[in-house]
């Protein structure tokens, strides 16, 4: 029987591609951007009955009610939404937007909030909490304050605002000292919150090792610390149970050892182990194919019964 592997953010669809060229299987490929969702369609073509394509979210994967041999999240911004005037990166000026599943065309997969709004509105203390929750931004007060002095003259809708007034609140030597650009995590803090990429990262987790097959394995790609901490954790207490499983059953092995009933009730249970005991880094020649892959981190969880 041919296997099923699950791409859950599609993208570009290296992952998807990848997955196809390598092996003789079928591959659901799912993006909560339209745009990504058109590539995926049309990569599609390429792949008659071995593609299956849906708009959704990562973190709704429940709703596609199967199971995989395989599943890959890389919890990350793709190179066109990069490139695009959404208003993802501060390096190239464009309308405050920010929202990952929406387009006129398509609508909201669920309704979002758009970065100028909350620039705007959201009051200088609820700025400085997304921006030092969410971005870990040592300047997050300072920052908050700074953009509430400029909205009271002009609303600030375009990235290029919102990049001067991170420069102006920044202390200017600690700013030439940093290896990031001053914005960087002011920008990553709007997106996540936006987004709701951690809520939906962790309800990915969750849903995603109970669809797994015996022998699955669940691929997650992060690229900041806030996400591999949560990967991390989440691997590690999941198959601390399958740890303490194992535990219990050669102690019901063991004769001499007292049992009782419930040494064995979780016989029928699902289990996991992590294959990566540390995260998976670039390789210094991946890096210098592809400079965005600098802070990515891979790690790998099978689950084995």
């Amino acid at each position: 029987m041919s296997r099923t592997y699950l791409d859950a953010t599609f993208g570009e669809g290296g992952y998807t591609k990848h997955i196809l060229d390598l092996a003789d299987c079928n591959v659901v490929a799912i993006d909560q951007d339209p745009t990504a969702v058109e590539k995926a369609r049309q990569l599609a073509c390429a792949y008659p009955d071995r593609l299956t394509v849906k708009w959704e979210q990562f973190g709704n994967i429940a709703n596609l009610e199967q199971t995989f041999d395989g599943i890959v999240l890389d919890i990350g911004l793709s190179s066109s939404q990069i490139d695009s005037n959404r208003g993802f990166s501060f390096q190239r000026d464009a309308p405050l937007d920010m929202r990952m599943s929406y387009t006129a065309e398509h609508g909201p997969l669920r309704r979002l909030i758009p970065a100028n709004i909350i620039v705007n509105q959201f009051s200088r203390a609820k700025l400085a909490s997304i921006f030092g929750s969410f971005g870990q931004e040592r300047f997050a007060g300072k920052i908050a304050f700074e953009i509430e002095q400029r909205r009271e003259r002009n609303p600030i809708n375009t990235t290029q605002q919102l990049v001067d007034a991170v420069l102006a609140a920044v202390p200017r030597a600690v700013a030439q000292k940093s290896p990031i650009h001053p914005a960087t995590r002011v920008f990553q803090a709007l997106r996540i919150y936006i987004n709701d990429e951690l809520g939906q990262l962790q309800s990915a987790l969750a849903t995603a090792t109970q669809m797994l097959n015996p022998g699955g394995r669940l691929v997650v790609v992060s690229f900041h610390s806030l996400e591999d901490s949560i990967v991390k954790n989440y691997f590690r207490g999941i198959s601390q149970k399958y740890q303490q499983q194992q535990q219990r059953r050669r102690r019901v092995a063991n004769p001499a050892t007292t049992t009782n009933a419930n040494d064995a009730s979780d016989s029928g249970a699902m289990s996991f182990s992590v294959l990566t005991r540390r995260a998976v880094r670039a390789s210094d020649k991946e890096v210098e194919l592809n400079p965005r892959s600098r802070s990515a981190k891979l790690r790998v969880l099978e689950r084995v019964s």
